[in-house]
């Protein structure tokens, strides 16, 4: 590792501290802290118990059915009667065994809920890749230094998804079949440790051996000192962490961050070097390319060539343009290059449509089988596992490629294109004026 000054590391460390600091809201905004019930936002589950719940969704991977409380109609005087379509009162209705009630809600309120959770969370899955609904199961009820006011923070968050056979069914709940488990409220374990030095002990490896009452009771152990309790409470509703990830990678990773050359470039360290020497600019490009060596699948001009050959000679740069100048095009160029020579790519995006265009054009030219899914609407653990053991398995043919004539052809051609093209720029005498 590159010895570093100090006075850069600790600027390089301030910087990273900073940046921790902006990817985690601890304000009262935040639900995973400061939680509060809403009418449209989150629903309680009043039965069965947090422990029964936990075990048939995480542990059996039992989907849950709401219970439906009966329709009200009214008389012409406004009081409250029997509906005709469903004539029957709460002791003749009961929910079953593998029903969720959330009581004192009425029917309609119970589905206007219902559809608007499903509505915002599969948004944002389908936009994002990220999954915001969730089951909060208990919650630690807590009080700031400052204030006796008591605060809710949910514990332990499962994501779940919702779904109906039919506008006429009830919802049910379900853990969704991509690799997702049930989470420490990461929020609440940095404030607990940023505010009172406190460390929530870690969820066991394997729930049957230590059931959630269990695990309540460990963290009731921790707090109850500071006159803090737990409550067994099962909440859904909407929780969005996906930030934090980032924060305990930098928090996990700081030394190793703080050796990249682009970070030290940031904080304001002059002796390290970011631009590589002798770099192309677009007129150089026909020069350099050899036709036999060149492995782009799409249309790409002296820009997006230009770009393509600082990503192959590993210099970071920043591709920019307005929409509809070929960036998909270029990055599709650059991962085709890259597969070429043998290496691997990771391709990030904040939105999955620029994930979608990529891996769209990549198979349009037969390159889909150099592609995995890692996390869509339509990966999951078996899809992943069966396309990495078709990958081991698959001895791919490679196909014919143009003879050592036609690359001669090629390179004639281009060079007459090229000399073409300087001709009609040259300025020549008597007026000192090109074609």
């Amino acid at each position: 590792m590159e010895k570093i000054g100090q006075k850069i590391w600790s600027l390089i460390m301030r910087r990273i501290e900073d940046w921790k600091s902006r990817l985690i809201d601890l304000s009262r905004r935040n639900n995973l802290l400061y939680f509060r019930r809403t009418k449209s936002g989150n629903l309680s589950v009043s039965r069965p118990s947090a422990e029964t719940v936990f075990e048939g969704l995480v542990l059996r991977n039992r989907p849950w059915e709401f219970w439906l409380p009966p329709e009200e109609a009214k008389n012409s005087d406004g009081q409250s009667k029997l509906s005709l379509e469903n004539p029957f009162v709460l002791e003749n209705h009961p929910p079953t065994a593998n029903q969720l009630v959330s009581e004192g809600m009425s029917r309609t309120d119970l589905d206007r809920v219902l559809k608007n959770l499903n509505r915002r969370s599969l948004s944002d899955y389908r936009e994002r890749g990220v999954r915001i609904l969730h089951a909060a199961f208990g919650m630690l009820v807590w009080k700031e230094m400052e204030t006796s006011e008591e605060i809710r923070s949910p514990l332990i968050l499962v994501p779940i998804e919702l779904s109906r056979e039919s506008i006429r069914e009830p919802f049910s709940i379900s853990v969704p079949p991509v690799e997702e488990e049930a989470v420490l409220n990461p929020a609440l374990q940095v404030k607990m440790k940023h505010d009172f030095k406190i460390e929530l002990p870690p969820m066991p490896e394997e729930w049957e051996k230590q059931g959630l009452t269990s695990y309540f009771n460990s963290v009731t152990r921790i707090v109850s000192e500071l006159g803090w309790r737990v409550e067994e409470t099962v909440e859904i509703g909407l929780f969005s962490f996906h930030k934090l990830v980032i924060y305990k990678d930098l928090d996990s990773n700081s030394e190793l961050i703080a050796q990249n050359p682009v970070v030290r470039a940031i904080v304001g360290d002059k002796d390290v070097r970011l631009i590589q020497d002798s770099l192309p600019s677009e007129k150089d490009v026909d020069k350099i390319e050899n036709p036999q060596e060149t492995f782009q699948v799409l249309d790409a001009d002296s820009s997006q060539r230009v770009s393509i050959d600082y990503a192959l000679r590993g210099q970071s740069f920043v591709m920019q343009g307005p929409p509809g100048t070929g960036k998909s095009q270029t990055i599709a160029n650059i991962i085709a290059e890259c597969i070429a020579q043998g290496k691997s790519v990771l391709f990030v995006s904040d939105k999955m449509a620029a994930l979608e265009v990529v891996y769209k054009r990549l198979a349009d030219v037969g390159l889909s089988h150099f592609c995995l899914e890692l996390h869509s609407s339509k990966a999951n653990k078996q899809e992943v596992v069966a396309e990495l053991k078709r990958c081991l398995d698959e001895q791919l043919v490679p196909r014919r490629l143009p003879s050592s004539h036609e690359f001669e052809k090629m390179t004639d051609l281009k060079e007459k294109l090229n000399d073409y093209i300087v001709s009609l720029h040259q300025k020549r005498p008597p007026l000192d004026k090109s074609a």
